[in-house]
């Protein structure tokens, strides 16, 4: 889940989902979409000029409560892991300097293109290193078929520095590529 990019009194904010609540998280305009549909990625460009407005001893960003699920050691020394939350995260965002922006903008993007979250442990089988790694080769599968060349087996992923978002892979056109491998 992320955090919901939305006006509050004319102003930009980014109103985390935590905070938002599951009502207003689902509820919906009337022509069926979501009333908060521009998700948060942390996808942000700021001027340094900007940033440095806010490097001084009298700006604080202020804190978010995030309910957690605490694991802990009990008394006889065994590992106790709740169901429930039990203990509370304090959080600062630097998207809480969106207020004071004088030109905000939102660029929407393909979520498959641009967003695969890494925040949990394998073990959870979503949001998690497999599936991260799963998304970043279809996203270059996609880029190099678009480029003419033929993936075949396994992931085959493109190192930044040959190419950012797709560009400049003709030279794979007609190929035949097999994973696991890493372009360069």
């Amino acid at each position: 889940m992320v955090g919901s990019v939305c006006l509050d009194c004319g102003r930009p904010r980014v109103t985390e989902y935590s905070e938002l609540g599951a009502e207003l998280a689902e509820k919906k305009t009337d022509d069926g979409r979501l009333l908060f549909c521009a998700g948060s990625i942390a996808n942000h460009v700021f001027s340094m000029e900007f940033l440095e407005s806010f490097c001084n001893a009298s700006f604080h960003l202020p804190y978010h409560r995030a309910s957690k699920k605490i694991a802990h050691v009990t008394p006889d020394g065994s590992v106790f892991t709740p169901t429930t939350p039990n203990g509370i995260k304090l959080e600062q965002f630097v998207f809480d300097v969106f207020e004071k922006s004088k030109n905000f903008y939102i660029w929407e993007v393909e979520r498959e293109d641009e967003f695969s979250p890494l925040k949990n442990a394998e073990s959870a089988g979503r949001e998690c290193l497999s599936t991260c790694k799963r998304d970043l080769a279809h996203l270059n599968k996609k880029w190099l078929e678009s480029a003419g060349a033929i993936v075949k087996d396994g992931p085959v992923y493109i190192d930044a520095s040959l190419s950012y978002c797709g560009e400049g892979l003709d030279r794979f056109k007609d190929q035949v590529l097999a994973g696991p491998t890493v372009l360069k």
